[in-house]
C-alpha cells in the first residue's frame, strides 16, 4: 500500500491523498467491508471511521502502523489532521466521491484555508496493471461463472421466463458461496436486441434465442461473461449473424498482445462486423477492464489512448443487435500476455 501511495505522491506531486470510496479502500487494504476512508498524510495514514465500523478497522489494521480515528464528522477529522501535519493541500478524485461529500469537504477544507486538487483517475494506472493476487482471485472468479454458465446452459428449455433464469443465476452463486458482480442480463427473443435488457417475465419459446451476461465476484475481483444461446433450431439468418459475432471476437482474442495500441481491439473487432454488412447494428465498445469493479479501464474503444500492457485484464465482447428482432453478443474475460493472451472464462459456446 505504501509503495502504491509513493507512486501517487510523485506522480501528483502532493503528499496528501484522501480516498473515501469503498472499491479504493478495499484495492489498497483488502477490507471487504466499507464505512471508512484512508487518508494518507505525508509518511502517516489515519483510517477514519465510525464508532460502528471501529472494531473491524482496528481488526485489520492490528500491527500495521496506521492511524485509527472513530469520530462523528470526517470531514472535521480530516481538517484537523491536515493541519496537525502542517497540510494545506489535498488531492482528492471526484470520480469516486458522491456529491455530498465533496461538497461537504469542499466547504469544510475551504473554510480552513486548505486547497483541494482534484484528479480524475488517480489510481487508474495502477489498477489497469493486475498483479499475481489479483490474477488469482480473477481466475477464480472467472472459473465460477463459466461453471454457472454452463449449468443454466443445461436448463434452458421452453416455458422457462426470463426471471426463472436471471434467479437461477443468483442461485447458484450463492451455492458457490460468491457475489453477482452485477444484475445478471438475461434477454430472449426480440428482447436479445437490447444490450442491457432487464430481465423480464417473457417465457422462452422453442427455437428461442436467449442471451445471458453474468458475473461473480470472488475475494473483491470481478468477472464477466457473456453467451448467446439457441434453444434448438437456428435459422440461417441468426447462424450468420452468430458467426459473424464469433468470427470478430475470435480475430481480437488470437492477435491481441502486450504493446498493441488499445485502439486496435475496438478497430479490429468492430471491421469483420462492417464487412459484414452490419456496421451499424454494433452499438457499444469492444470491452473494458475488469478488476475490483466490473468496469475500469481501459475501455477498449476505437479512439482509447495508451497501448495493452502485460497483466491487463479486460473484456472482449462483440455484437450485432437488430431492433426489434433478436442480437447476438459474445463476450469474454482474457488477461493480456507478452505475445497472445489468456482466456479467463471458459463456458461453453
Amino acid at each position: 500500500m505504501q509503495e502504491k501511495i509513493l507512486q501517487v505522491f510523485r506522480k501528483y506531486k502532493t503528499n496528501c491523498v484522501l480516498f473515501t470510496n469503498a472499491k479504493e479502500v478495499f484495492y489498497l487494504t483488502g477490507a471487504q467491508f466499507d464505512g471508512f476512508w484512508l487518508l494518507f498524510v505525508k509518511d502517516k495514514t489515519y483510517a477514519i471511521c465510525s464508532k460502528m465500523t471501529e472494531n473491524q478497522v482496528r481488526e485489520h489494521f492490528k500491527n500495521k502502523n496506521i492511524n485509527i480515528h472513530a469520530v462523528v464528522s470526517f470531514y472535521k477529522t480530516v481538517s484537523e489532521i491536515l493541519k496537525q501535519n502542517k497540510t494545506y493541500s489535498l488531492l482528492i478524485d471526484p470520480q469516486y466521491i458522491n456529491a455530498a461529500d465533496f461538497f461537504l469537504i469542499s466547504e469544510k477544507l475551504n473554510f480552513e484555508g486548505i486547497n483541494i486538487k482534484n484528479k480524475v483517475g488517480i489510481l487508474n494506472s495502477l489498477r489497469i496493471v493486475k498483479d499475481a493476487d489479483e490474477i488469482e482471485n480473477l481466475k477464480i472468479a472467472c472459473k465460477i461463472v463459466s461453471k454457472v454458465c454452463n449449468t443454466i446452459k443445461s436448463e434452458l428449455k421452453p416455458g422457462l421466463s426470463e426471471l426463472d433464469i436471471h434467479y437461477r443465476i443468483l442461485e447458484l452463486f450463492a451455492k458457490n458461496k460468491v457475489m453477482e458482480s452485477f444484475t445478471p442480463i438475461v434477454a430472449s427473443g426480440e428482447n436479445s436486441a437490447n444490450p442491457h435488457h432487464r430481465s423480464s417475465t417473457r417465457k422462452m419459446t422453442e427455437n428461442d434465442i436467449v442471451m445471458m451476461d453474468m458475473g461473480c465476484v470472488h475475494n473483491g475481483y470481478c468477472s464477466d461473461l457473456t453467451r448467446t444461446y439457441f434453444l434448438d433450431k437456428i435459422s440461417a439468418r441468426c447462424e450468420r449473424v452468430f458467426d459473424i459475432v464469433r468470427s470478430s471476437q475470435n480475430t481480437v482474442i488470437k492477435d491481441i498482445k502486450s504493446g498493441l495500441p488499445i485502439s486496435w481491439a475496438d478497430k479490429t473487432a468492430r471491421s469483420v462486423i462492417e464487412e459484414a454488412g452490419y456496421k451499424d447494428k454494433f452499438i457499444h465498445n469492444t470491452g473494458h477492464g475488469v478488476g475490483v469493479e466490473i468496469h475500469e479501464m481501459p475501455s477498449l474503444a476505437s479512439t482509447a489512448e495508451g497501448f495493452f500492457l502485460t497483466h491487463m485484464v479486460v473484456t472482449v465482447e462483440p455484437g450485432i443487435y437488430i431492433e426489434n428482432e433478436f442480437g447476438v453478443r459474445i463476450e469474454d474475460t482474457i488477461l493480456i500476455k507478452k505475445d497472445s493472451c489468456e482466456v479467463l472464462t471458459s463456458a461453453a459456446y
